[in-house]
Protein backbone atom coordinates (compact mmCIF):
# COMPACT_ATOMS: atom_id res chain seq x y z
CA UNK A 1 0.00 0.00 0.00
CA UNK A 2 0.91 3.62 -0.02
CA UNK A 3 4.17 4.30 2.71
CA UNK A 4 2.29 7.82 3.37
CA UNK A 5 -0.62 8.00 5.10
CA UNK A 6 -1.51 11.86 6.75
CA UNK A 7 -2.30 11.89 10.45
CA UNK A 8 -5.63 11.94 10.63
CA UNK A 9 -6.49 12.23 7.32
CA UNK A 10 -10.16 12.02 8.36
CA UNK A 11 -12.42 12.55 5.12
CA UNK A 12 -15.23 14.21 6.74
CA UNK A 13 -16.67 15.13 3.40
CA UNK A 14 -20.20 15.66 4.47
CA UNK A 15 -20.87 16.43 7.75
CA UNK A 16 -18.94 17.60 11.03
CA UNK A 17 -17.95 14.99 13.04
CA UNK A 18 -21.01 14.01 15.04
CA UNK A 19 -19.55 11.72 17.84
CA UNK A 20 -16.56 8.98 18.56
CA UNK A 21 -19.02 6.62 20.31
CA UNK A 22 -16.80 3.16 21.73
CA UNK A 23 -18.09 1.17 24.30
CA UNK A 24 -15.89 0.14 27.26
CA UNK A 25 -15.28 -2.81 26.22
CA UNK A 26 -14.68 -2.04 22.60
CA UNK A 27 -11.89 0.30 23.74
CA UNK A 28 -10.20 -2.22 26.17
CA UNK A 29 -9.78 -4.52 22.85
CA UNK A 30 -9.08 -1.61 20.77
CA UNK A 31 -6.04 -1.39 23.01
CA UNK A 32 -5.16 -4.80 23.06
CA UNK A 33 -5.30 -4.56 18.99
CA UNK A 34 -3.13 -1.41 18.89
CA UNK A 35 -0.35 -3.39 21.01
CA UNK A 36 -0.40 -6.50 18.77
CA UNK A 37 -0.36 -4.15 15.65
CA UNK A 38 3.07 -2.75 17.35
CA UNK A 39 4.80 -6.19 17.56
CA UNK A 40 6.97 -7.41 14.50
CA UNK A 41 6.24 -10.80 15.40
CA UNK A 42 1.89 -10.41 14.69
CA UNK A 43 3.17 -10.62 11.04
CA UNK A 44 3.58 -13.70 9.15
CA UNK A 45 6.86 -12.23 7.26
CA UNK A 46 8.05 -10.55 10.63
CA UNK A 47 8.86 -7.54 9.91
CA UNK A 48 12.04 -5.75 11.16
CA UNK A 49 10.20 -2.44 11.93
CA UNK A 50 6.71 -1.57 12.60
CA UNK A 51 5.39 1.77 12.00
CA UNK A 52 2.03 2.57 13.69
CA UNK A 53 -0.39 5.47 11.97
CA UNK A 54 -3.62 6.93 13.07
CA UNK A 55 -6.92 8.57 11.03
CA UNK A 56 -10.49 9.30 12.93
CA UNK A 57 -11.80 5.82 11.30
CA UNK A 58 -8.75 3.48 11.63
CA UNK A 59 -5.30 1.94 12.43
CA UNK A 60 -2.68 1.63 9.55
CA UNK A 61 0.52 -0.63 10.47
CA UNK A 62 3.08 -0.06 7.63
CA UNK A 63 5.45 -3.15 8.19
CA UNK A 64 7.90 -3.40 4.52
CA UNK A 65 6.78 -4.96 2.09
CA UNK A 66 3.31 -4.43 3.37
CA UNK A 67 0.98 -2.21 5.04
CA UNK A 68 -2.09 -3.12 6.97
CA UNK A 69 -5.25 -1.22 7.92
CA UNK A 70 -8.20 -2.21 10.37
CA UNK A 71 -11.47 0.17 10.90
CA UNK A 72 -11.79 1.89 13.87
CA UNK A 73 -14.91 0.88 16.10
CA UNK A 74 -16.16 4.45 15.52
CA UNK A 75 -19.32 6.19 14.66
CA UNK A 76 -18.20 9.56 13.04
CA UNK A 77 -21.75 10.35 11.38
CA UNK A 78 -21.09 9.82 8.37
CA UNK A 79 -19.93 6.25 8.55
CA UNK A 80 -20.69 3.50 11.50
CA UNK A 81 -17.61 1.00 12.17
CA UNK A 82 -19.06 -0.28 15.67
CA UNK A 83 -20.05 -3.22 14.03
CA UNK A 84 -17.68 -6.28 13.08
CA UNK A 85 -19.95 -7.29 10.19
CA UNK A 86 -19.63 -3.67 8.78
CA UNK A 87 -16.08 -3.47 9.37
CA UNK A 88 -15.61 -6.53 7.20
CA UNK A 89 -18.07 -5.23 4.70
CA UNK A 90 -16.29 -2.13 4.18
CA UNK A 91 -13.02 -3.80 4.24
CA UNK A 92 -14.48 -5.68 1.19
CA UNK A 93 -15.96 -2.46 -0.38
CA UNK A 94 -12.22 -0.80 0.11
CA UNK A 95 -10.82 -3.27 -1.88
CA UNK A 96 -13.30 -3.83 -4.59
CA UNK A 97 -13.73 -0.29 -5.43
CA UNK A 98 -9.65 1.00 -4.79
CA UNK A 99 -9.16 -1.96 -7.38
CA UNK A 100 -10.85 0.08 -10.09
CA UNK A 101 -7.71 2.70 -10.21
CA UNK A 102 -5.37 0.18 -8.88
CA UNK A 103 -6.19 -3.25 -8.79
CA UNK A 104 -2.42 -4.56 -7.31
CA UNK A 105 -2.09 -2.73 -4.28
CA UNK A 106 -4.98 -4.04 -2.28
CA UNK A 107 -3.92 -7.87 -1.71
CA UNK A 108 -7.52 -8.68 -0.03
CA UNK A 109 -9.18 -8.78 3.77
CA UNK A 110 -7.58 -11.06 6.33
CA UNK A 111 -9.25 -11.53 9.70
CA UNK A 112 -8.10 -11.11 13.11
CA UNK A 113 -8.57 -14.24 15.49
CA UNK A 114 -8.54 -14.78 19.38
CA UNK A 115 -6.40 -18.06 19.38
CA UNK A 116 -8.28 -20.80 21.79
CA UNK A 117 -6.85 -21.12 25.07
CA UNK A 118 -5.25 -17.39 25.92
CA UNK A 119 -3.37 -17.61 22.72
CA UNK A 120 -3.50 -14.10 22.11
CA UNK A 121 -4.75 -12.27 18.57
CA UNK A 122 -3.59 -13.84 15.23
CA UNK A 123 -3.66 -13.16 11.46
CA UNK A 124 -6.00 -15.79 9.25
CA UNK A 125 -7.88 -18.35 10.40
CA UNK A 126 -7.87 -20.96 13.42
CA UNK A 127 -10.18 -19.18 16.23
CA UNK A 128 -12.81 -16.53 16.91
CA UNK A 129 -12.47 -13.65 14.54
CA UNK A 130 -12.73 -10.79 16.50
CA UNK A 131 -12.11 -8.12 13.60
CA UNK A 132 -10.14 -7.65 9.96
CA UNK A 133 -7.42 -6.50 8.84
CA UNK A 134 -7.01 -4.98 4.75
CA UNK A 135 -3.13 -5.95 3.63
CA UNK A 136 -1.81 -4.14 0.82
CA UNK A 137 1.45 -3.87 -0.86
CA UNK A 138 4.05 -0.83 0.10
CA UNK A 139 4.28 1.64 -2.50
CA UNK A 140 7.97 3.27 -2.93
CA UNK A 141 8.30 6.66 -1.45
CA UNK A 142 9.29 9.50 -4.02
CA UNK A 143 6.32 8.97 -6.47
CA UNK A 144 3.57 10.24 -4.81
CA UNK A 145 2.52 13.35 -7.15
CA UNK A 146 2.78 15.65 -3.93
CA UNK A 147 6.36 14.44 -3.59
CA UNK A 148 6.97 14.79 -6.83
CA UNK A 149 5.83 18.30 -7.84
CA UNK A 150 7.88 19.70 -4.30
CA UNK A 151 10.91 18.43 -6.19
CA UNK A 152 9.71 20.00 -9.65
CA UNK A 153 8.76 17.02 -11.18
CA UNK A 154 5.51 17.08 -12.42
CA UNK A 155 4.86 18.30 -15.90
CA UNK A 156 2.09 17.77 -18.30
CA UNK A 157 3.99 14.74 -19.73
CA UNK A 158 4.56 13.19 -16.25
CA UNK A 159 0.71 14.08 -16.10
CA UNK A 160 -0.67 12.41 -18.99
CA UNK A 161 -0.47 8.56 -18.07
CA UNK A 162 -2.49 9.71 -14.65
CA UNK A 163 -4.88 11.64 -17.04
CA UNK A 164 -5.75 9.03 -19.45
CA UNK A 165 -5.70 6.55 -16.53
CA UNK A 166 -8.69 8.61 -15.07
CA UNK A 167 -10.11 9.15 -18.65
CA UNK A 168 -10.69 5.43 -19.23
CA UNK A 169 -11.99 4.98 -15.31
CA UNK A 170 -14.81 7.59 -16.25
CA UNK A 171 -15.67 5.81 -20.10
CA UNK A 172 -15.55 2.55 -18.93
CA UNK A 173 -18.61 2.53 -16.62
CA UNK A 174 -21.56 2.11 -18.62
CA UNK A 175 -24.20 5.04 -18.14
CA UNK A 176 -26.46 4.06 -15.15
CA UNK A 177 -29.92 6.03 -14.53
CA UNK A 178 -29.89 5.54 -10.92
CA UNK A 179 -26.89 7.75 -10.16
CA UNK A 180 -28.42 10.64 -12.30
CA UNK A 181 -30.20 12.77 -9.24
CA UNK A 182 -26.57 12.76 -7.32
CA UNK A 183 -26.30 15.29 -9.93
CA UNK A 184 -29.41 17.51 -9.32
CA UNK A 185 -29.08 20.76 -7.29
CA UNK A 186 -31.22 19.39 -4.20
CA UNK A 187 -28.20 16.88 -4.04
CA UNK A 188 -25.65 19.41 -4.17
CA UNK A 189 -27.06 21.85 -1.90
CA UNK A 190 -26.97 18.99 0.67
CA UNK A 191 -23.52 18.46 0.42
CA UNK A 192 -22.71 22.53 0.18
CA UNK A 193 -25.32 23.27 2.91
CA UNK A 194 -23.25 21.06 5.87
CA UNK A 195 -20.49 23.02 4.49
CA UNK A 196 -20.97 26.04 5.50
CA UNK A 197 -22.68 24.58 8.54
CA UNK A 198 -19.40 23.37 9.93
CA UNK A 199 -17.68 26.24 8.60
CA UNK A 200 -20.52 28.93 9.93
CA UNK A 201 -18.50 27.41 13.49
CA UNK A 202 -14.92 28.39 12.34
CA UNK A 203 -15.90 31.46 11.57
CA UNK A 204 -13.44 34.63 12.75
CA UNK A 205 -11.35 32.10 13.02
CA UNK A 206 -10.11 29.93 10.15
CA UNK A 207 -12.25 32.18 7.72
CA UNK A 208 -14.02 35.56 7.68
CA UNK A 209 -17.74 35.97 7.97
CA UNK A 210 -17.85 38.44 5.40
CA UNK A 211 -15.75 35.57 3.16
CA UNK A 212 -18.42 32.82 3.99
CA UNK A 213 -20.93 34.69 2.94
CA UNK A 214 -19.52 36.09 0.16
CA UNK A 215 -19.15 31.97 -0.95
CA UNK A 216 -22.36 31.04 0.27
CA UNK A 217 -24.06 33.74 -2.21
CA UNK A 218 -21.90 32.39 -5.27
CA UNK A 219 -22.91 28.96 -4.47
CA UNK A 220 -26.53 30.08 -4.37
CA UNK A 221 -26.70 32.45 -7.55
CA UNK A 222 -24.51 29.35 -9.21
CA UNK A 223 -27.35 26.87 -8.47
CA UNK A 224 -30.01 29.35 -10.15
CA UNK A 225 -27.71 30.59 -13.15
CA UNK A 226 -26.35 26.84 -13.89
CA UNK A 227 -29.58 24.65 -13.22
CA UNK A 228 -29.97 24.48 -17.27
CA UNK A 229 -26.62 22.91 -17.11
CA UNK A 230 -26.46 21.13 -14.37
CA UNK A 231 -29.50 19.48 -15.65
CA UNK A 232 -28.40 18.93 -18.85
CA UNK A 233 -25.24 16.79 -17.35
CA UNK A 234 -27.77 14.51 -15.09
CA UNK A 235 -29.37 13.64 -18.42
CA UNK A 236 -26.04 13.04 -20.58
CA UNK A 237 -24.40 10.47 -17.96
CA UNK A 238 -21.73 13.06 -16.58
CA UNK A 239 -22.68 11.41 -13.27
CA UNK A 240 -20.59 8.99 -12.60
CA UNK A 241 -19.03 6.66 -9.57
CA UNK A 242 -16.04 8.40 -8.72
CA UNK A 243 -12.86 8.44 -6.41
CA UNK A 244 -14.70 11.48 -4.01
CA UNK A 245 -10.85 12.30 -2.52
CA UNK A 246 -8.82 13.13 -5.96
CA UNK A 247 -5.34 14.95 -4.23
CA UNK A 248 -2.21 14.69 -4.94
CA UNK A 249 -0.65 12.84 -1.98
CA UNK A 250 -3.34 9.68 -3.27
CA UNK A 251 -1.72 9.52 -6.69
CA UNK A 252 1.14 7.53 -7.41
CA UNK A 253 3.24 7.62 -10.89
CA UNK A 254 6.32 5.75 -11.36
CA UNK A 255 7.55 5.02 -14.76
CA UNK A 256 4.49 5.60 -16.93
CA UNK A 257 2.69 3.35 -14.41
CA UNK A 258 -0.58 4.79 -12.15
CA UNK A 259 -2.08 4.14 -9.01
CA UNK A 260 -4.91 6.13 -7.45
CA UNK A 261 -5.50 4.66 -4.33
CA UNK A 262 -7.80 5.88 -0.96
CA UNK A 263 -10.83 6.52 -2.71
CA UNK A 264 -14.36 6.94 -0.39
CA UNK A 265 -16.01 3.89 0.25
CA UNK A 266 -17.41 4.57 3.63
CA UNK A 267 -20.15 6.97 1.96
CA UNK A 268 -21.34 6.95 -1.82
CA UNK A 269 -22.85 10.15 -1.63
CA UNK A 270 -19.52 11.72 -1.34
CA UNK A 271 -18.52 9.48 -4.25
CA UNK A 272 -21.11 9.61 -6.72
CA UNK A 273 -20.91 13.07 -8.38
CA UNK A 274 -20.21 14.44 -11.97
CA UNK A 275 -16.76 13.73 -13.34
CA UNK A 276 -16.22 17.72 -12.76
CA UNK A 277 -16.68 17.69 -9.19
CA UNK A 278 -14.00 14.80 -8.96
CA UNK A 279 -11.41 16.30 -11.12
CA UNK A 280 -12.23 19.69 -9.39
CA UNK A 281 -10.30 18.09 -6.16
CA UNK A 282 -7.48 17.34 -8.22
CA UNK A 283 -7.15 20.68 -9.67
CA UNK A 284 -7.97 22.76 -6.52
CA UNK A 285 -4.88 20.46 -4.85
CA UNK A 286 -2.38 22.26 -7.75
CA UNK A 287 -3.75 25.10 -7.38
CA UNK A 288 -3.46 25.39 -3.51
CA UNK A 289 0.47 24.28 -3.96
CA UNK A 290 0.90 27.30 -6.15
CA UNK A 291 0.78 25.45 -9.68
CA UNK A 292 -2.46 26.81 -11.05
CA UNK A 293 -0.58 26.06 -14.59
CA UNK A 294 -0.94 22.91 -14.18
CA UNK A 295 -4.31 22.83 -12.49
CA UNK A 296 -5.58 24.74 -16.01
CA UNK A 297 -3.42 21.58 -17.79
CA UNK A 298 -5.47 19.49 -15.96
CA UNK A 299 -9.11 21.13 -17.26
CA UNK A 300 -8.07 21.71 -20.48
CA UNK A 301 -6.75 18.15 -20.82
CA UNK A 302 -9.74 16.16 -19.48
CA UNK A 303 -12.24 18.40 -20.95
CA UNK A 304 -10.80 17.06 -24.22
CA UNK A 305 -10.56 13.60 -23.64
CA UNK A 306 -13.10 13.20 -22.43
CA UNK A 307 -15.03 15.22 -25.37
CA UNK A 308 -17.12 17.52 -21.90
CA UNK A 309 -15.91 21.37 -23.36
CA UNK A 310 -18.56 22.28 -20.83
CA UNK A 311 -17.13 20.94 -17.44
CA UNK A 312 -15.02 23.48 -17.73
CA UNK A 313 -18.05 26.11 -17.00
CA UNK A 314 -17.92 24.00 -13.57
CA UNK A 315 -14.66 23.94 -12.43
CA UNK A 316 -14.97 27.26 -10.27
CA UNK A 317 -17.74 26.03 -8.37
CA UNK A 318 -16.65 22.89 -7.80
CA UNK A 319 -13.06 24.22 -6.69
CA UNK A 320 -14.31 26.22 -4.52
CA UNK A 321 -16.65 23.70 -3.04
CA UNK A 322 -13.70 21.08 -2.70
CA UNK A 323 -11.26 24.07 -0.89
CA UNK A 324 -14.59 24.28 1.31
CA UNK A 325 -13.99 20.97 2.30
CA UNK A 326 -10.62 20.56 3.02
CA UNK A 327 -10.92 23.57 5.34
CA UNK A 328 -13.65 22.21 7.09
CA UNK A 329 -11.39 19.03 7.49
CA UNK A 330 -8.24 20.97 8.33
CA UNK A 331 -9.92 23.14 10.90
CA UNK A 332 -11.23 19.82 13.07
CA UNK A 333 -7.86 18.39 12.65
CA UNK A 334 -6.44 21.57 14.24
CA UNK A 335 -8.54 21.27 17.28
CA UNK A 336 -7.80 17.15 17.86
CA UNK A 337 -6.14 16.93 21.66
CA UNK A 338 -4.09 13.94 20.14
CA UNK A 339 -2.60 15.50 17.72
CA UNK A 340 0.97 16.87 17.81
CA UNK A 341 0.99 20.88 18.95
CA UNK A 342 2.83 21.55 15.82
CA UNK A 343 0.57 19.35 13.56
CA UNK A 344 -2.56 21.58 15.06
CA UNK A 345 -0.62 24.82 14.39
CA UNK A 346 -0.23 23.11 10.51
CA UNK A 347 -3.48 22.04 10.12
CA UNK A 348 -4.83 25.42 10.86
CA UNK A 349 -2.88 27.26 8.34
CA UNK A 350 -3.57 25.30 6.05
CA UNK A 351 -7.46 25.49 6.76
CA UNK A 352 -7.12 29.42 6.49
CA UNK A 353 -5.16 28.84 2.74
CA UNK A 354 -8.08 26.70 1.67
CA UNK A 355 -10.84 29.26 2.84
CA UNK A 356 -9.02 31.81 1.04
CA UNK A 357 -8.44 29.57 -1.91
CA UNK A 358 -12.34 28.95 -1.57
CA UNK A 359 -12.91 32.86 -1.98
CA UNK A 360 -10.48 33.50 -4.90
CA UNK A 361 -12.94 30.87 -6.51
CA UNK A 362 -16.09 32.58 -5.56
CA UNK A 363 -15.37 35.83 -6.46
CA UNK A 364 -12.96 36.05 -9.23
CA UNK A 365 -12.49 32.44 -10.31
CA UNK A 366 -9.37 30.46 -11.25
CA UNK A 367 -7.24 33.05 -13.36
CA UNK A 368 -4.52 35.04 -12.63
CA UNK A 369 -5.99 38.74 -12.03
CA UNK A 370 -5.07 42.20 -10.84
CA UNK A 371 -7.12 44.41 -8.25
CA UNK A 372 -5.78 48.13 -8.09
CA UNK A 373 -7.32 49.97 -5.28
CA UNK A 374 -6.65 53.49 -5.42
CA UNK A 375 -8.39 56.74 -4.25
CA UNK A 376 -7.72 60.21 -2.72
CA UNK A 377 -5.07 60.98 0.00
CA UNK A 378 -7.00 59.05 3.61
CA UNK A 379 -9.60 57.71 1.73
CA UNK A 380 -8.86 53.97 3.32
CA UNK A 381 -7.74 52.48 0.56
CA UNK A 382 -4.65 50.94 2.41
CA UNK A 383 -6.73 49.45 5.00
CA UNK A 384 -9.48 48.07 2.35
CA UNK A 385 -6.58 47.24 -0.01
CA UNK A 386 -4.66 45.11 2.91
CA UNK A 387 -7.84 43.45 4.43
CA UNK A 388 -9.12 42.20 1.02
CA UNK A 389 -5.70 40.75 0.17
CA UNK A 390 -6.01 38.89 3.44
CA UNK A 391 -9.05 37.73 2.87
CA UNK A 392 -7.92 36.15 -1.07
CA UNK A 393 -4.87 35.48 0.07
CA UNK A 394 -3.43 37.73 -2.69
CA UNK A 395 -0.02 39.66 -3.15
CA UNK A 396 -0.13 42.77 -1.77
CA UNK A 397 1.97 45.32 -3.26
CA UNK A 398 1.94 48.82 -2.25
CA UNK A 399 3.31 51.99 -3.32
CA UNK A 400 4.65 53.54 0.13
CA UNK A 401 6.50 50.56 0.85
CA UNK A 402 7.69 50.14 -2.36
CA UNK A 403 8.94 53.92 -2.35
CA UNK A 404 10.38 53.52 1.50
CA UNK A 405 12.33 50.21 0.92
CA UNK A 406 13.86 51.68 -2.63
CA UNK A 407 14.81 54.48 -0.60
CA UNK A 408 16.10 52.37 2.64
CA UNK A 409 13.90 54.63 4.94
CA UNK A 410 12.22 53.34 7.96
CA UNK A 411 8.31 52.39 6.83
CA UNK A 412 6.82 54.06 9.94
CA UNK A 413 8.49 57.54 10.66
CA UNK A 414 7.56 60.32 8.50
CA UNK A 415 10.12 61.21 5.68
CA UNK A 416 12.47 64.77 6.49
CA UNK A 417 11.50 67.43 4.55
CA UNK A 418 14.40 67.58 2.75
CA UNK A 419 14.44 64.11 1.45
CA UNK A 420 10.59 63.98 0.93
CA UNK A 421 10.99 66.27 -2.18
CA UNK A 422 13.43 63.79 -3.75
CA UNK A 423 10.83 61.08 -3.11
CA UNK A 424 8.12 62.16 -4.25
CA UNK A 425 9.08 63.98 -7.36
CA UNK A 426 7.38 63.38 -10.66
CA UNK A 427 10.07 61.15 -11.76
CA UNK A 428 10.26 58.70 -8.63
CA UNK A 429 6.44 58.50 -8.70
CA UNK A 430 6.95 57.12 -11.82
CA UNK A 431 9.68 54.85 -11.11
CA UNK A 432 7.34 53.28 -8.03
CA UNK A 433 4.30 52.79 -10.71
CA UNK A 434 6.79 50.85 -12.61
CA UNK A 435 7.61 48.64 -10.26
CA UNK A 436 4.37 48.11 -8.91
CA UNK A 437 3.50 46.76 -12.60
CA UNK A 438 6.59 44.87 -13.15
CA UNK A 439 5.51 42.64 -10.07
CA UNK A 440 1.86 42.93 -10.74
CA UNK A 441 2.60 41.38 -14.15
CA UNK A 442 4.81 38.79 -13.31
CA UNK A 443 2.00 37.49 -10.65
CA UNK A 444 -0.59 37.14 -12.75
CA UNK A 445 1.19 35.77 -15.40
CA UNK A 446 1.60 32.84 -12.53
CA UNK A 447 -1.96 32.76 -12.14
CA UNK A 448 -1.77 34.52 -8.68
CA UNK A 449 -4.16 37.41 -7.86
CA UNK A 450 -2.33 40.85 -7.12
CA UNK A 451 -3.44 43.81 -5.25
CA UNK A 452 -1.78 47.07 -5.84
CA UNK A 453 -2.73 49.93 -3.25
CA UNK A 454 -1.41 52.89 -4.25
CA UNK A 455 -3.53 56.37 -4.80
CA UNK A 456 -3.55 56.35 -8.81
CA UNK A 457 -4.00 59.72 -8.84
CA UNK A 458 -3.05 60.20 -12.50
CA UNK A 459 -4.68 58.96 -15.62
CA UNK A 460 -1.14 58.33 -16.85
CA UNK A 461 -0.27 55.88 -13.85
CA UNK A 462 -3.85 54.20 -14.57
CA UNK A 463 -3.09 53.68 -18.40
CA UNK A 464 0.39 52.33 -17.62
CA UNK A 465 -1.51 49.30 -15.98
CA UNK A 466 -4.74 49.21 -17.93
CA UNK A 467 -3.08 49.20 -21.21
CA UNK A 468 -0.57 46.51 -19.96
CA UNK A 469 -3.23 44.34 -18.60
CA UNK A 470 -5.56 44.52 -21.80
CA UNK A 471 -2.57 43.90 -24.10
CA UNK A 472 -1.37 40.63 -22.34
CA UNK A 473 -5.65 39.91 -21.85
CA UNK A 474 -4.90 39.84 -18.20
CA UNK A 475 -8.58 40.49 -16.35
CA UNK A 476 -8.27 43.94 -14.09
CA UNK A 477 -10.18 46.09 -11.45
CA UNK A 478 -9.89 49.21 -10.40
CA UNK A 479 -11.35 49.63 -6.88
CA UNK A 480 -11.63 53.25 -5.76
CA UNK A 481 -11.75 53.80 -2.12
CA UNK A 482 -14.45 56.93 -1.66
CA UNK A 483 -15.32 59.52 1.40
CA UNK A 484 -16.66 62.91 1.75
CA UNK A 485 -14.22 65.45 2.35
CA UNK A 486 -14.31 65.89 5.71
CA UNK A 487 -13.66 62.26 6.69
CA UNK A 488 -10.51 63.21 4.51
CA UNK A 489 -9.76 65.42 6.82
CA UNK A 490 -10.52 64.24 10.46
CA UNK A 491 -8.35 60.51 9.27
CA UNK A 492 -5.39 62.67 8.88
CA UNK A 493 -5.74 64.58 11.65
CA UNK A 494 -5.67 61.42 13.39
CA UNK A 495 -2.40 60.04 11.85
CA UNK A 496 -0.51 61.45 13.78
CA UNK A 497 -1.11 59.23 17.01
CA UNK A 498 -1.25 56.20 14.84
CA UNK A 499 2.32 54.56 14.69
CA UNK A 500 1.13 52.11 12.04
CA UNK A 501 1.31 54.22 8.88
CA UNK A 502 3.73 53.93 6.10
CA UNK A 503 2.07 57.39 3.92
CA UNK A 504 3.98 60.73 4.64
CA UNK A 505 0.65 62.30 3.61
CA UNK A 506 -0.60 64.38 6.52
CA UNK A 507 -2.94 67.34 6.82
CA UNK A 508 -1.47 70.43 5.36
CA UNK A 509 -0.49 68.24 2.27
CA UNK A 510 -4.38 67.38 1.28
CA UNK A 511 -5.46 70.67 -0.63
CA UNK A 512 -2.40 70.00 -3.23
CA UNK A 513 -2.80 66.54 -3.23
CA UNK A 514 -7.02 66.52 -3.60
CA UNK A 515 -6.78 69.25 -6.27
CA UNK A 516 -3.99 66.95 -8.19
CA UNK A 517 -6.39 64.07 -8.13
CA UNK A 518 -7.79 62.91 -11.24
CA UNK A 519 -10.99 61.08 -10.98
CA UNK A 520 -10.73 57.23 -12.64
CA UNK A 521 -13.19 58.06 -15.07
CA UNK A 522 -11.40 56.89 -18.43
CA UNK A 523 -11.74 52.98 -16.55
CA UNK A 524 -13.75 51.02 -18.36
CA UNK A 525 -17.45 50.47 -16.91
CA UNK A 526 -16.91 46.68 -16.38
CA UNK A 527 -13.38 47.25 -14.53
CA UNK A 528 -14.62 49.89 -12.23
CA UNK A 529 -15.68 49.49 -8.85
CA UNK A 530 -16.48 52.13 -6.39
CA UNK A 531 -16.65 51.36 -2.63
CA UNK A 532 -16.95 54.00 0.17
CA UNK A 533 -15.06 53.37 3.23
CA UNK A 534 -17.65 55.22 5.63
CA UNK A 535 -19.14 52.56 6.31
CA UNK A 536 -18.09 50.03 9.19
CA UNK A 537 -15.28 47.34 7.48
CA UNK A 538 -17.30 44.22 6.68
CA UNK A 539 -19.53 46.25 4.98
CA UNK A 540 -17.10 47.75 2.84
CA UNK A 541 -15.66 44.38 2.50
CA UNK A 542 -18.94 42.73 1.43
CA UNK A 543 -19.12 45.41 -1.06
CA UNK A 544 -15.92 44.35 -2.31
CA UNK A 545 -16.81 41.45 -2.99
CA UNK A 546 -20.04 41.64 -4.35
CA UNK A 547 -18.54 43.97 -7.07
CA UNK A 548 -15.55 41.74 -7.56
CA UNK A 549 -18.24 38.63 -8.16
CA UNK A 550 -20.58 41.05 -9.92
CA UNK A 551 -17.41 42.10 -12.48
CA UNK A 552 -15.73 39.16 -13.18
CA UNK A 553 -18.88 37.82 -14.87
CA UNK A 554 -18.08 41.14 -17.49
CA UNK A 555 -14.67 41.35 -17.48
CA UNK A 556 -13.91 37.19 -18.01
CA UNK A 557 -15.33 35.93 -20.97
CA UNK A 558 -16.96 32.94 -20.13
CA UNK A 559 -14.98 29.70 -20.48
CA UNK A 560 -15.77 26.61 -22.65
Amino acid sequence: MYNRITYLNIKMIGRQLISKTMTTTAAIDFEGMLTFLQQSASYPHHPRRVEIRQTHASVVAIVPPYVYKIKKRVDLGFLDFRSLADRKANCEREVRLNSRLCAELYLGVVPITQQPDGGGLAFGAGGEVVDYALQMKQLPDGFFLDELLAKGWVTPSVLEPVLARLKDFYDQQPPDPTLAHHGDIAHLKTNSDENFLTLRQFAGDIIHPVALEAIRQFTEQFYEKRRPLLEKRTRGNRIKDGHGDLRLEHIHAQDGKVCIYDCIEFNDRFRYLDVASDLAFLTMDFDFHHRPDLARHVTERMAGLLNDPEMKQLMDFYQCYRACVRAKVERIRSGEPEVPAAERQQSHERAVRYGQLALRYATLGSVGAVIMVGGRIASGKSTLARQLAQLLGAEYLASDVVRKEGAGLPLYERTPPETKAVLYAAAQKDHVYENLLGAALAGARQGQICLVDATFGRLTNRALFTEAFTREGIPYYFLEAQASEATLRQRLRQRDQQPQVVSDARLDDFDRLNQAYQAPTEIPGAHLLAISTETSPEEGLSACLRQLRAANQDVVSPVG
